[in-house]
Parts: structure tokens; sequence; C-alpha cells
């Protein structure tokens, strides 16, 4: 028998939010786990929400439960009233508690040492009363959590289409070299392009925006991609040891060569082996964004303003 939806009153916030974890869990007794509450009542809590909705939420399956056309509707709603209360708590904790905050950053792990800590330095100067928040990832990870609002900010690669969600303002180029071991016993060989088609690399993974830029270095003078002896979606630096002690090659920022994860590595000196790509800092362009996270932003641009990153 059809449903007939209750139009006389509201989904509940919170069923709202129950239902999204069962959407993320796909299993009704692990969304309960973290809910904290017992699978009958959480059974109610969908029940309610599909005699509202005057239709299935979901399917049963052998996998856990799949929502239907319906439920995925209501999970895109449900998540941007979501975004927005959480906008809406912020908000108001900001204003309770003045000008202290918290900012949830992400950033690139490069820029902790170079970027984030001596600017955090001198942040705190003036706001004493600051907390912050801080994940390092690669840029397509780093994006995914601002949207999700995960993040209030984050400093990463600029794609490049910035999704119609997200304002940013640049932070300057990064510069990024093609390196290998200086024992590398081909190297004074490796002088283009096409020497180094033959060669095999660690390279980023192919969803990451660096993969893509690598791989367009060679596509544009009709080369096949690098040959990939390892990817991985950790950032291209934490892989110096291996470089050093293979004949592999990699990318890294030319800056890093004169720190320790560079010892032992060479750029490798040959057209089309040296790129840049524009850094920027970026936030939900509809989200709230708290006053100190304004500060932290505006202080990020002064700071790229006056130093090369």
């Amino acid at each position: 028998m059809a449903r007939t939806p209750s139009a006389s009153r509201p989904m509940r916030f919170e069923d709202l939010e129950a239902f999204l974890v069962v959407i993320d869990q796909g299993n009704l007794h692990r969304a309960a786990d973290d809910l904290g509450m017992t699978q009958s009542g959480l059974s109610k809590t969908l029940a309610r929400l599909e005699g509202e909705a005057g239709m299935p939420l979901f399917e049963r399956t052998p996998r856990g439960l799949v929502p239907t056309g319906a439920g995925r509707t209501l999970a895109a709603h449900a998540r941007r009233i979501s975004l927005a209360a959480g906008d809406m708590r912020n908000e108001l904790a900001e204003q309770r508690a003045a000008r202290a905050g918290t900012v949830r950053l992400g950033a690139i792990p490069y820029l902790l040492p170079s970027l984030l800590s001596p600017l955090l330095a001198r942040f705190f100067l003036s706001r004493p009363l600051a907390t912050f928040s801080i994940e390092t990832h690669l840029s397509a990870r780093l994006l995914t959590m601002l949207q999700n609002g995960e993040a209030d900010l984050i400093l990463a690669a600029r794609p490049g289409s910035v999704p119609a969600d997200v304002a940013w303002l640049p932070l300057g180029p990064l510069s990024m070299q093609i390196v290998c071991r200086s024992a590398h016993p081909r190297l004074d060989r490796l002088r283009s392009l096409a020497d180094l088609a033959g060669e095999r690399w660690v390279v980023p993974a192919s969803s990451l925006y660096l993969r893509q830029w690598l791989e367009e270095r060679f596509t544009a003078v009709g080369l096949p991609p690098p040959r990939v002896a390892v990817e991985s979606t950790a950032s291209p630096v934490a892989f110096g040891e291996l470089l050093r002690h293979s004949d592999l090659l990699g990318i890294m920022p030319p800056r890093m060569l004169r720190q320790a994860e560079g010892q032992g590595l060479v750029a490798i000196e040959a057209p089309g082996t040296s790129w840049q790509h524009e850094l920027a800092v970026l936030w939900r362009a509809d989200g709230y964004l708290s006053p100190i996270c304004q500060d932290f932003r505006d202080a990020v641009v002064a700071w790229c303003a006056e130093t090369a990153l």
C-alpha cells in the first residue's frame, strides 16, 4: 500500500541527522552504534521519515541499506540543512566567544613548515585565544573536506575549474621539479622528456592534480605518460628516502632539495621538467565564515604577498 505523506508535521532535524548516518554507513546496526541508540529506535526514526515522505527511502539488499531515488533526494536536501545548521551553531558560538574561536584548517603537507608554522607564531601575538585544528592532505581530499563542511578554510592547489560553491583567493605559485638521486646511473643522459619516458616513477595517485599536471608535461609533446612504479595519495615529499635508494624518478618542490627531505636528490635540468601551479586559500562560498577565520584567511594572503612559498 502506498504511503500517504504526513503534511501536518514537519520532519525533525534529529531524524534527518540520523538518516544521514544510515546513508553513510549503509547498515542499520553500525548506524545505531554511531548514534548511540538502539536498532529498534533507529528503525522507528526511519519509519517516521518514510511516513512523512510518503514513499520508501531505502531498499534492503544483501549489501545493506541502499537509498531509493526518494532517499537520495532527501539525503541531498538533508546535507544542505545539516551544513546550514552547523553554520548557525558556529556563528552563535563565535558571537558568544567574541574574538576567540576555532579555525578548522586543511593544508597540503608542504605548507605546514614553510607557511603555517611561522604564520601561526605571528597570528597568536594578536589572537592569543584562537584555537586551530589542522589536517594535512593532498588538494583533492582537502576540497572534498571543505565541501562537506569538515573544514572552514583550506590551503591547496587551485583546481583548473573551481566548483561553484567554493570561493578562493590566490596565494601565489608553487614550483615543482622532476628529481632523482644524485648518483642515478643515467643522470647525464636525462636531457629531455623523451629521455625520461623510459624511466619508472614514484607519482601521485591518478585522481590528484599533481599527477594530472605531470602527465600533461608528457602528453603535450606527444609522449606517453610516465611509467608508474609507485603511486600514492601521500605527499611526493614523503618518498624522498625511496628516491635516494633507487633509480626511480619523482617530483618535489625545488626548495625541498635544500632541506633534510631532499638530501641526496637533484633536480633534472631539462626542458619541461619544472613547472608551477597556483596555490589558493579556499572556503565555502555560501557558508558561514567566522571573524577569526576571516582574519586568518586575510593573514595567509598577506603573508604570501610578502614571502615566496
